[in-house]
């Protein structure tokens, strides 16, 4: 279904265009949330902020009397928009308490220097994800994150099998170059 005939949809029946919204971009919006979200929210907190993404579209879709634009892109940026205002809200909970049983394993020195270069590396390879763009970042989240196969990547891509498997492929050529360039070459 494309964006326009989707867009049709939720202005003729508004239940079933955010059901097939849903379905079309649900695999994608939660990428993006968990990607974001993995090391520092729950599961739930995961969950409900995937949900306060597709509310926040909905809302938006029933104020409209017109929709234009991409419809990917408007659910990338309320994702990334929701799953930064959730980071937060966690962050800012979890960095007043603490518990006396995790006091125990901040002992080491050695402990805190590895974890603090392991999050910085993450967050570069994060960066140079976002920099290969679209598909291109999704198809290698979800190939080397979430394992899943090329025929399941091409059904939330919505490209072919052989296409997500070369463009896989060059995308992890661009990364290293670009890990490269940051001076990573692990």
């Amino acid at each position: 279904m494309t964006d326009n005939e989707l867009c049709k949809l939720l202005k003729d029946s508004p239940e079933a265009g955010q059901r097939a919204f849903y379905d079309k971009y649900f695999n994608y919006v939660y990428t993006i949330v968990f990607s974001r979200l993995k090391d520092s929210a729950s599961r739930e907190d995961i969950d409900e902020c995937v949900g306060d993404v597709f509310a926040h579209c909905f809302f938006y879709f029933d104020k409209q009397s017109e929709i234009s634009g991409s419809l990917k892109a408007f659910a990338a940026t309320v994702a990334r928009r929701k799953s930064i205002d959730t980071y937060r809200s966690v962050t800012r909970h979890c960095s007043r308490n603490m518990s006396i049983d995790d006091a125990g394993e901040i002992s080491s020195e050695e402990n805190i220097t590895e974890a603090a270069e392991n999050t910085e590396l993450r967050r570069i390879i994060y960066d140079k994800l976002g920099e290969l763009g679209e598909p291109d970042s999704t198809i290698v989240i979800q190939k080397y994150y979430y394992g899943r196969s090329s025929r399941e990547i091409a059904h939330i891509v919505e490209l072919s099998a052989e296409n997500v498997r070369v463009r896989c492929s060059r995308a992890v050529k661009k990364l290293r170059a670009l890990l490269a360039e940051s001076g990573i070459t692990r």
